[in-house]
């Protein structure tokens, strides 16, 4: 029998349920987080473009005569 307990979410309540009747089932475990690798790139990206660029006017004030193709 499942009791309501204000604040507990039918998941919890499924999960209590189970480890209740299976008392040596193995715990289930919480998925990580996840990565956030996507604003970590474009953060990354956008420094590597404003260095190549400041590296890209360096190189153009000692060699002016130097043609480089810019993107």
């Amino acid at each position: 029998m499942t009791y309501f307990i204000p604040g507990n979410t039918a998941v919890e309540n499924a999960r209590n349920l189970s480890q209740s009747a299976l008392p040596n089932a193995p715990q289930v475990h919480e998925e990580p987080a996840p990565r956030r690798t996507a604003p970590v790139r474009t953060r990354l990206s956008a420094a590597l473009r404003a260095a190549a660029e400041r590296e890209l006017r360096l190189a153009n004030r000692i060699d002016p005569t130097c043609t480089t193709v810019a993107g």
